[in-house]
Order: C-alpha cells, then sequence, then structure tokens
C-alpha cells in the first residue's frame, strides 16, 4: 500500500524551508565564504561540516549541495512504500542519467577524478561504488565497458559505435531516450491519482522533445525523428517535421507552450537559453499547480524534489560564476527563480 499521505506531509515540510526567491539576490552581494556559512545555517550544516575540514570556497559549497541534493532524493525513496515507490523509483533515474552524462563529460575532458565526484550525486551506496570505478576512467569507450551490467550499458555501447564523431552528444541522447522510454512504458493506470501523473509525465516528454527540436532546429539540422520521446502532447510526426525555428514557432500557436517559446525564437536572434529558462519554469507552474489540487499522489513529491533541483542549481551557478569573476548581471541571467 502506498503512504501518499505520510511523504506528501514530508514534501510539504521540506519545501517550506526552501530559499525564498529573494535570497538569491543577497546572495549575489556575498563572498564564498559568506555563502557557505548563509546555506550552513539553512538545509546544509551537516554537508558543510563533512567537508569543511579538506575542502573550501566553490568547492566545498558545491560538493555540499551535491551531497544534500542525493540525500534529499534518497530520504523519499526510503520513505515511500507500494506503488509510489516504483514510480518514484523509476523517475528518479532521471539523476542517474544527469550522473553518467556528468562523467562521461569529465572524463572526456580529463578532468581530475575528485573534480568529477563533485558533479555526481549517487542515489545510494551502490551508485557511490560504481561510480568511484567510473571516475579513474581512462577514455569513454573505457567508462562503458566498466557499465557491463547496468542498465545503460547496452544503450551506450550502440550509441557509440553508430555515432560519426566524437561528440558526446549521441551518447547523451540515447540516455535521455531510454530514461523517458521507459518512464512512459511504466505509466500506471486507474485513479485520479494515476491520471496526473501521467499528466505530468506527458508535459515532462512534450518539454523535453521542444528541445531536443530547439537544440537542433538553431543549428541548422533537419529532421531526426529517432531522437523524439512518444508519450507526449505533441506529436512525433509533427515535431520532427518542423524545418525551422520560425516553423516551430507557427506550430506552437494556439497551444499551452506557445508564450514559454514563441517571444524568445520569433526575433533575429532567437534567445534560446532565455526560452529553456521559460520551459523550466512551466514545469514548476504545473508541478505547483497539480500538487496542490493532488496532494493524496506523487505530484508533492516530484513538486519538491524540482524545486530542490532549482534551489541546487542557483546556488552552484552563483558560487561558479563567482570563481571565475563573472559580474551579478551575468550570474543573474544564469538563476531562475
Amino acid at each position: 500500500m502506498s503512504n501518499y499521505a505520510y511523504v506528501a506531509t514530508r514534501a510539504r515540510s521540506r519545501r517550506s524551508r526552501l530559499l525564498p526567491s529573494e535570497a538569491y539576490n543577497q546572495l549575489l552581494n556575498l563572498e564564498l565564504s559568506e555563502i557557505a556559512r548563509y546555506i550552513q545555517d539553512l538545509e546544509y550544516r551537516r554537508e558543510i561540516d563533512r567537508y569543511g575540514s579538506k575542502l573550501s570556497g566553490a568547492d566545498l559549497i558545491e560538493t555540499a549541495l551535491v551531497d544534500n541534493l542525493a540525500e534529499n532524493i534518497g530520504d523519499f525513496l526510503s520513505f515511500s512504500t507500494g506503488q509510489l515507490r516504483e514510480l518514484l523509483t523509476i523517475y528518479a533515474e532521471k539523476y542517474r542519467v544527469e550522473n553518467l552524462k556528468n562523467i562521461l563529460r569529465g572524463i572526456n575532458q580529463n578532468m581530475p577524478s575528485e573534480d568529477i565526484e563533485r558533479l555526481v550525486c549517487p542515489l545510494n551506496n551502490s551508485d557511490k561504488e560504481l561510480y568511484g570505478r567510473l571516475y579513474d576512467s581512462k577514455s569513454i569507450e573505457e567508462t562503458i565497458t566498466m557499465l557491463e551490467g547496468t542498465n545503460y550499458y547496452s544503450t551506450l555501447r550502440r550509441a557509440i559505435e553508430g555515432r560519426s564523431t566524437d561528440s558526446l552528444q549521441p551518447l547523451e541522447d540515447a540516455l535521455d531516450l531510454t530514461y523517458y522510454r521507459d518512464l512512459v512504458d511504466n505509466l500506471p493506470s486507474g485513479g485520479p491519482d494515476a491520471e496526473v501523473y501521467h499528466n505530468f509525465i506527458q508535459l515532462e516528454v512534450d518539454i523535453a522533445n521542444l528541445k531536443t527540436v530547439l537544440r537542433m532546429r538553431h543549428r541548422g539540422i533537419k529532421g531526426h525523428k529517432e531522437l523524439l520521446i512518444n508519450g507526449g502532447t505533441l506529436k512525433v510526426d509533427l515535431l520532427s517535421s518542423v524545418q525551422s525555428l520560425s516553423d516551430l514557432s507557427n506550430m506552437l500557436e494556439g497551444t499551452k507552450f506557445q508564450e514559454y517559446i514563441i517571444p524568445y525564437i520569433k526575433e533575429d536572434k532567437p534567445d534560446l537559453n532565455s526560452c529553456v529558462h521559460a520551459l523550466d519554469e512551466f514545469v514548476a507552474k504545473r508541478s505547483k499547480r497539480f500538487s496542490y489540487l493532488y496532494p493524496l499522489s506523487i505530484l508533492p513529491v516530484l513538486d519538491y524534489l524540482l524545486k530542490k533541483e532549482r534551489e541546487v542549481r542557483n546556488l552552484r551557478a552563483i558560487v561558479r560564476g563567482k570563481q571565475t569573476g563573472l559580474s551579478n548581471e551575468k550570474i543573474e541571467e544564469l538563476v531562475v527563480v
């Protein structure tokens, strides 16, 4: 039996402790040591204390943030029971996909293993052990070989054998496709809680497809229906037939996505970053609305996790921006509130 009421209550409690949007303006005017003290007084004391003796500055803050996010995801997987746990387990694979992307990028860029580790949030001890072995890989091929026996080995093996350049994009696309197809294939049936979750996953699939089409058409790449995911409200055949950003803009007129995309791609110089931010904001608004309309469903948990991801992403953007000497104005463009 699923313990929706208990887990939703835990999600709402943690959501109330997230940073308010006005706090980011204050953080922009603080030094890195002051930011560390600021977040230590919030939800990150345990992680700051854990790593404070061996790390400092941006490295300390980023490690604490990623570790805290992993802890939160793991907590909700352990809190939940029944179908709720099954759905969360499948949904949480998105974090493993992101971890693998970060590891592959780090290996590809010859980053030191400790730097790669700071980008990765293992959800359990098994993940931590696996990733620990991957950090020391000497090549992308070796990394994939070391993944044999996992859910993503065959996906990455096919992708690397089929790619025509050294780009990691085919590998990342293959990971995303595998994740979303599994998500859609395992949608539950029956009851309003299943229906609202289905609607939310449809939205996530639509957003993923739109981001893929935006990226390709902006670079002048046409077609590639195989990179799009079935299961959303926007038909894959129609999306893949779009030839340009202008065509995409025309296609989306009258849909729920028009206000989040059309203003950013109608100009001579499309602003894809702002467009992606707007789409992420749309997902955040929908998850918040669904979580209130269906309090005894998975949505309060997903709403909290999305907000937690955003908090961690924003804080990392601030500390890394400060470390590299970006102006407050540039950093502010990276922060989504």
